[in-house]
């Protein structure tokens, strides 16, 4: 794997952790990429993408607030705040006009980036990001989205926590995932094994993303956007299903909620990505850098 910058930028009083994989033609002034990791990930998400997209452009993946080895601030969780923390963090590193990048929650960040910053956002690219507020989704309750958990938090010993992780990434588990889902964990002096977004923060993000009106962004995006979701494209005449309960039917809704925000965007472009999980970074980096480096190259 090549191997990127680690550092840390100042934004206000919190300290954010980010990766840089530097230009290597530099006289090449293709735009900087900025990428936004999902919910209890980490900038290392991104390493299998970034090597394929570092040799054209700059490429920078921030930790989150409460993320990886950036500050674990006590408040601040909501998505304008968060949002302000990258626009800050860009400053900072002199990032004028960028494309921009998020994975599924760091999307929904993205997007009130884009619409409250839109001269300084080239084009959006929301990977299998949640488009639609999760009150909209069928049989979705606001008590059971903020209480859902994908994994447990705790794990006896780090050979749990691979163990379950490669069960859940079995299709395109190597030892490049292994190092970076381990990023997303720490380990206790009794040798247990803990996200590092603590509960309580992610009920916090959780919350926010329950209020957020995420519909209200998209007529106000400039750029061009591309949406790749994990998903099939609708069939014409289906129905949608009415509860989420299985990952078959959560892939059905992702694809419909696609095709309705897609109707919503000036300038959109789908590209539909099915049989892959959530995680599609990690599972066809090839194939989404291709594809981020074409729409921006267009």
């Amino acid at each position: 794997m090549i191997e990127p910058r680690a550092a840390f930028v100042d934004v206000d009083e919190l300290r954010l952790h980010y990766l840089e994989w530097a230009n290597s033609h530099q006289e090449n002034d293709n735009i900087p990429i900025v990428m936004l990791h999902a919910l209890g990930a980490s900038a290392d998400s991104w390493r299998l993408v970034a090597r394929h997209l570092c040799h054209q452009h700059c490429v920078v993946a921030f930790d989150l607030r409460g993320h990886g080895c950036s500050d674990q601030a006590e408040d601040g969780y909501d998505l304008v705040t968060m949002a302000e923390d990258v626009i800050r963090g860009m400053a900072a590193l002199g990032l004028g006009q960028v494309a921009l990048v998020g994975h599924g929650w760091g999307g929904r960040i993205a997007l009130p980036l884009a619409a409250r910053h839109p001269a300084l956002i080239s084009h959006l690219i929301l990977v299998d990001c949640p488009l639609v507020e999760p009150r909209h989704w069928p049989g979705m309750t606001r008590e059971r989205f903020i209480q859902e958990r994908d994994t447990a938090n705790r794990y006896a010993s780090r050979e749990d926590f691979l163990a379950a992780i490669r069960e859940e990434m079995a299709p395109f588990w190597s030892p490049e995932v292994e190092q970076i889902v381990l990023t997303y964990v720490c380990q206790g002096q009794d040798g247990s094994i803990e996200e590092r977004l603590r509960p309580e923060r992610q009920g916090a993000i959780r919350a926010a993303l329950w209020e957020d009106r995420a519909l209200s962004y998209y007529s106000k995006l400039n750029c061009p956007v591309l949406l790749v979701p994990a998903a099939s494209e609708p069939v014409p005449g289906e129905e949608p299903p009415e509860r989420l309960e299985s990952a078959r039917e959560f892939a059905a809704a992702k694809g419909y909620m696609a095709a309705q925000v897609a109707r919503a965007i000036q300038r959109c472009s789908v590209l539909w990505m099915p049989d892959t999980s959530h995680d599609i970074q990690l599972q066809r980096p090839y194939v989404l850098a291709q594809a981020i480096a074409q729409f921006i190259k267009e």
